[in-house]
Order: C-alpha cells, then structure tokens, then sequence
C-alpha cells in the first residue's frame, strides 16, 4: 500500500511539474543583411559585426576585406564592431595565435554608437564608417 501512495505522489509530481516551468519566448526573426566596414577610410581586413538586441543571442558575422553577410534579427540593433590582428602565441596552445582587438571602444561593448534598423522584407544594406579619433 506504502507502495502504491508512493507511486502515485510521483505520478502527480510529474504531472504537475511541466506546468511550472516558464514559457520559453520564440527565436527572434532574423533577416538578410550585408555591407562594409571601413576604419579611416580604409577597409577593415578581418574582424566580426555583432547585431545585438536585449535578450536576444547577437548574430555575429564575420567581416573580410571590409564586407560582411549574414542573417541578423529584425529591429532595432546595436552593431558592435571587432577589428583582430593576430598576437602572440597563446601560452596553454602555442600552435594558435591569439586574437586582438584592435577596434576603437567607441564601436564595440554596450554603448556603441553603431545602429541598424534590419527590415523583414527591404534590402539591408550598412555601411559603417570608422574613425580612429
């Protein structure tokens, strides 16, 4: 009998815990975007473009030769924007060279002051101009 009370407490408990569990908000909607990126009139040969909105993952888009392409989420982004040269060796892997950052603060971290509105159905097409001063 001990038993049976036993299972049925926990037949109740799975039962009612899937209940509990937040709601899950869906993927953001992401659309097409491409441009380029140019630091001092010059374009910038290898670094990343991060789209970033609140409580979304940022979409990270590699940048070559000044030009990037990718999906990134539709509305209103802050563009963060990361210029590497390669560095020295990384001491627990020295067959990898480790990667700096090279791009001026005010174009990267929280309070870039690059922006992008991605449209669901317009071309999106950026240009971001840098400058170094």
């Amino acid at each position: 009998m001990e038993r049976f009370r036993l299972a049925v407490c926990m037949g109740l408990m799975l039962l009612w815990n899937p209940g509990c569990t937040p709601e899950r908000e869906p993927p953001a909607e992401a659309s097409k975007v491409k441009g380029t990126v140019t630091l001092d009139g010059k374009p910038v040969p290898a670094g990343e473009a991060h789209f970033v909105q609140t409580g979304v993952p940022p979409a990270v888009l590699k940048i070559t030769d000044g030009s990037f392409e990718g999906d990134a989420p539709t509305g209103d982004n802050q563009v963060e924007i990361f210029i590497y040269v390669e560095g020295p060796p990384n001491p627990r892997y020295p067959d990898e060279p480790t990667k700096n950052n090279v791009s001026p603060a005010k174009y990267w971290g929280p309070k870039t002051v690059l922006k992008a509105a991605v449209s669901p159905s317009e071309p999106n097409e950026f240009k971001f101009d840098m400058s170094s001063k």
